[in-house]
């Protein structure tokens, strides 16, 4: 099976990847790194990652 582009993917296509394949990990790091790279978004711990995530997760429905 061929893994997909996520460098070709929109954010909001990677988001809705990450959201219907909760197992893939290399999904879920893409975006993370996507939302790392954002000038203002500063997580130091996991609790803060996940916290940013649900965060814009419920910011884009």
């Amino acid at each position: 099976m061929t893994q997909p582009d996520y460098q070709a993917m929109s954010d909001k296509d990677l988001l809705a990847y990450v959201r219907s394949h909760p197992q893939n990990t290399e999904a879920f790091h893409a975006y993370m790194d996507r939302l790392a790279a954002r000038p203002g978004v500063v997580c130091t711990t996991d609790e803060e990652i996940q916290a940013e995530l649900r965060k814009r997760i419920n910011q884009s429905h």
